[in-house]
Parts: structure tokens; sequence; C-alpha cells
């Protein structure tokens, strides 16, 4: 069994270095942030930081040298074979038929000493969180063994397929450009800024309750603390936005550097990334959905997101997290089905069919919960500042407060389901389901009813003697991701559901 390459000791340990300072900071930050700490007190302290921090960078240097003493991988003539692991060792085969999908990644120590991440997964839902194999090789050979993979997975062992770009920040088609990343970038700030500046606004009501309760001199200190945390609530929200802005930036502009998306026979393949490359590669029959996103702002201005639901596509063994992969991160509403036509024809969403069947219920629920906490909220309240003696001006004031923010909730609340009530609703077309769904954030669901396994009623039973229902469908996916939830449409759609299920 063929070891890791030697190069992931180094670059590990480079990463570690830095690992390392930051624990020992953690551990002496009270010494040296310590306002009675003097310069002699640091001075005296260095040989116990050098000592500790030699102490913890030699745990991680043994670590990492036994880790990749035990650490290997081989390819037989029907599976791959990985071992990796020091204190809890892992043994992984798979065989080549089962290979679901194939990702490499670097990131940017990882490409300084020109080594790659090739992890390969099964999509088992078992497994969902991490991939059966992880290889730590050098760059041309993980490029190496992505393509001998793909040939054995689809039983080719002669030359390897045709690639043919079908998306590219250089297509006319589609093209991911400063210009549409600033916009992109700008959408989503102006998405955290819009909630800034509720909370803003909410925050001046209460700023100004805070300052009677001051003049009043009713609970003392505690009306001070009251009031100077909220301001630095607010000033946390602002940073907040500043922070989401430079983020914002630095995703659409390095984080999606060069994307492109490639067809190799029967599979695709994404790359994209400046400081960390990714290259997902996945067989087209593996999809099972593809989702179209739009935020509130984004379906102000016209604008949405493509994203895929396939198993392994962006499993992440270091963070151990999956999340759905983003096939196009920004393009014009109206472009979608022009870009699934040339690279998934398959999935080009259908218009609604159905609609919702009535808007009350989207509302009912929300309301009648709403009215019980804030009235309970208010009769506790107005209980306690009488026995402490608040004025009644007070009272009143902290009334007029709680009533506002629940009518603002309320207003919200409204405004999304109106959106809902317009939004919710499906399409069966010939095998494929279009699934409509969302309120502020619209969601689009594209899937076969093959993927379907299960599809379920939930009901009251005021809305069942209407003759209403919400819908939720389960895919053939992972345990995390895998329901659509339709609301309030007529239970009759069950019935075709039960139909697509016995097909």
């Amino acid at each position: 069994m063929k070891r890791f390459d030697k190069r992931y000791i180094y670059y590990s340990l480079l990463s570690d270095f830095f690992g390392s300072l930051v624990l020992l900071f953690v551990f002496l930050k009270d010494l040296i942030l310590d306002e009675d700490a003097n310069a002699a007190d640091i001075w005296a302290a260095i040989p116990f930081f050098a000592v500790g921090f030699a102490v913890i960078y030699l745990c991680f240097v043994v670590y990492r040298i036994l880790y990749y003493k035990t650490s290997g991988y081989e390819l037989t003539e029907t599976e791959i074979k990985c071992k990796r692991g020091v204190f809890f060792r892992k043994r992984s085969v798979l065989e080549y038929r089962k290979v679901h999908a194939i990702n490499k990644k670097q990131n940017l120590f990882q490409r300084i000493f020109r080594i790659a991440v090739l992890t390969v997964d099964s999509g088992s839902t078992n497994t969902s969180g991490q991939a059966e194999i992880t290889i730590i090789e050098k760059e041309d050979t993980v490029d190496a063994l992505l393509n001998e993979l793909n040939l054995r997975k689809e039983n080719r062992f002669n030359a390897p397929a045709k690639e043919t770009v079908l998306l590219s920040n250089e297509d006319s088609l589609y093209r991911f450009t400063s210009k549409k990343k600033m916009l992109y970038t700008w959408i989503n700030v102006v998405s955290t800024a819009f909630i800034t500046a509720l909370f803003g606004v909410l925050a001046i009501v209460v700023i100004g309750i805070c300052k009677l309760i001051l003049q009043q001199n009713f609970l003392g200190t505690w009306g001070q603390y009251f009031l100077y945390a909220f301001l630095i609530t607010i000033g946390a929200m602002l940073l907040c936005s500043v922070f989401s802005l430079i983020g914002c930036l630095i995703h659409s502009f390095v984080g999606y550097h060069n994307f492109t998306i490639t067809q190799r026979g029967d599979d695709i393949q994404i790359s994209y990334g400046l400081l960390e490359k990714h290259t997902n590669t996945f067989s087209c029959d593996r999809i099972k959905a593809v989702k179209i996103t739009q935020g509130l702002v984004q379906r102000m201005l016209g604008f949405a997101t493509i994203r895929l639901e396939v198993i392994g596509y962006t499993v992440d063994t270091e963070n151990n997290s999956t999340e759905l992969g983003v096939l196009v991160p920004f393009c014009k509403y109206g472009e979608i089905g022009d870009i699934l036509a040339k690279v998934l024809p398959d999935y080009i969403p259908d218009k609604k069919q159905t609609a919702a069947a009535s808007f009350f219920p989207f509302i009912s629920w929300f309301t009648l919960i709403l009215g019980i906490v804030t009235g309970t909220t208010l009769l506790t309240l107005i209980a306690i500042m009488a026995i402490l003696g608040a004025p009644a001006s007070i009272i009143s004031a902290v009334v007029l407060t709680v009533s506002g923010l629940a009518i603002a909730v309320l207003i919200v609340k409204l405004l999304s389901a109106v959106l809902s009530y317009r939004t919710n609703g499906l399409a069966v077309n010939n095998g494929k389901i279009t699934a409509y769904c969302g309120g502020f954030n619209k969601t689009i669901t594209v899937f076969m009813a093959k993927n379907l396994i299960a599809a379920e009623n939930v009901t009251t039973p005021l809305r069942k003697k209407a003759g209403i229902t919400s819908l939720v469908m389960h895919l053939k996916t992972n345990a995390l991701s895998n329901e659509i939830k339709v609301h309030i449409q007529k239970d009759s759609l069950s019935e075709e559901m039960e139909e697509l299920l016995i097909l």
C-alpha cells in the first residue's frame, strides 16, 4: 500500500506552526493583555512561552509523522483501498462501480507545497458527512488518479473521454465577470444591510424608552446597563455589515476565480477557486435535484443562484460537512433556461401547474401564536412594573413598544405570507417534478419522479375539511436535506404523488 506524499508532513507542520502560536496565545492572553502586567513580567514569561510552544509543536510533529506512517492507499483491479488515522484508525474499501463523486481540493498552503487532497465518495447516507476515501498526494499524481478513477468508474481503460467546456468566465452564454461579481457582492451586502437597518429602527425606539427610564431614575444602574448593552449590540451589527462586505468580495473574486464547468464523457466537472482550488467531478445520472434559489433582493433585481443536490459532491473531510454544490453562483433569472439547456437539459424547470389554494393558512397559526406571546409578555411586564412602582408614563411606553414590535413582526410575516402564497406550487411533466416554495427566499426544485421515495400530507382538521394540505416530498438523497415542502395545495395532489410512487 502506497503512503501519502511526504510533503504532507511539511505542509501540515507549517499550518500547525501557526496553530501552535494561536493555541499558546489563548493560554497566555491573560498575562499578555493584563493591565497590571509590566515589561519585566512579560520578559520573565518568555522562557515559559518558548517551552510551552516547543511542547505543543512537538505533539503536532509526532502526530503528523505517525499519521504519515499509518496512512496510505492502493488501487486494485476492482476497488480502491485507503487506510488512515493514528488514535482511531480507519480502513476503507470502495468498488469503482460504486464511486459517486471524485473531488480534488487545494488550499493555499497545499498549493505552495504542490500537493492536493483527493476525496472519493460513494454517496452513502451513512457516510454523508465524510468521504470514504481520502488521498493526499502530489498535484500531478492527484490529477492522474482523478483521470484513472473516472476511467475505472466507467469501465473504460482506453484513452480519456473528450472534454468539452460547457460554461466558463469566457463563455458568451455565462460570464461571471467582475461586474457581475461586484453586483453579486452588493446584493449580499444589501441583504445584510436591510436587516441591520430594520434592527436600527427598532433600536432607536428602544433607546428612547431607555432614556425615559433613565430620566425617571427607574431601575437605577440596571437601566444604564441596558442602554449600554443595546448600543454595543447596534455597533456589533454595523461591524458585521462591514465584515459581510469584505467577506462577500473575497468570496466572489477569490472563491469563484476561473469558474468553469466541463463535460468529460458522462461526467460533469466543476472547477473554481484561487487560494483554495476545487475540482469536483460527478456523473450526470447521480444528480438528485437542481435547486434555483433567490433571496429577496435577488428577486427584486431578477437574479438567481443554481445549485445541485449530489451526494458526495461537496464533501469537506476537514470540516466534516456537506452542502449543496454550486452549479452557477450568479446569473440572470431569465438565463436559467438557456444555461440548463446547455449543461443539464433534463432539469429545465416547468411553469407552475398548481397554485396555493388559500391565503389565510399562511398567516393563521403565526398570528395566533404571536398574539398569545405578546399578550402574555405585556401582562407579565405590567405586573412586574406595577409591583416595582413604576410611573404610568414608563408603563405606557413599554406597552406601546412591545405592541409596536409585535405589529412590526406581524407586518414582516404578512409580507412573507403574501410572497409564499404567490410562490408555492407544483408542476409534473413526463416524470419530472418542479416544486416552487418559499417566502422572502424563493426556491425552485427540479427532480425526477424516480428519485421520489415518499410523499406525505401535513394538515389540520380544518384544512382537511377545506380540502387543502401541505405536501412534503422526500428525495433519494442524504438524510440532512431530503425534504421538499409545497404549502397549502389541494389534497388531490397527494393522490397524483402516490401514482408517481407506484410507477
